[in-house]
């Protein structure tokens, strides 16, 4: 019963970086949300073709792939969370001032809501109402000035720092 007691898996990572699951996940989001774009446009052709004729096959298949991806994502996002709650995270990487710390906290807790709320809308858009999809459209501009924000973080840190934060979600753990 020892599994049930909260915290008893509890075990941190080591310093310097993230185990290969949590970092499989993280690339896994990154591919599926790159996957989503090219999929949106064929739901807006879809949606365009309604009003005048029936949809082409392929942009509904599309549509599809589109959503099937955004529950994935929603997967793995949920699975990542889960294991940063049964396992922590490492620590911050040596010099981080307590204003960086906060800045990267922040970033982290946004990725990881819009991650969510984007399936989340989309599923109420494609299935309860679709008044939500100016909302679904706002979380996926901010979505990519997020993406943007955190790759640009990442080679600063990389490139101007010359610290581990970039490494830590690349290579292997040692």
């Amino acid at each position: 019963m020892k599994w049930l007691w909260p915290g008893s898996m509890r075990r941190a990572y080591r310093p310097d970086g993230f185990p290969f699951a949590h970092r499989l996940m993280r690339w896994m989001v990154l591919v599926l949300c790159l996957n989503q774009v090219p999929t949106a446009w064929a739901i807006q052709r879809t949606h365009m073709a309604h009003l005048f004729m029936k949809p082409r096959p392929f942009d509904l298949f599309l549509y599809q792939v589109h959503a099937w991806s955004g529950w994935a994502i929603l997967g793995l996002v949920l699975a990542q969370l889960v294991l940063r709650f049964a396992y922590g995270r490492p620590p911050p990487v040596q010099g981080m001032s307590m204003v960086e710390r906060i800045i990267a906290a922040v970033m982290h807790a946004a990725l990881y809501a819009v991650l969510i709320a984007l399936p989340v809308t989309s599923t109420i858009a494609m299935y309860v109402t679709f008044l939500i999809a100016p909302r679904h459209s706002l979380l996926s501009w901010t979505l990519l000035v997020l993406v943007l924000l955190h790759a640009g973080a990442a080679l600063w840190h990389h490139f101007w720092r010359r610290d581990d934060v970039f490494w830590r979600m690349i290579r292997k753990a040692r």
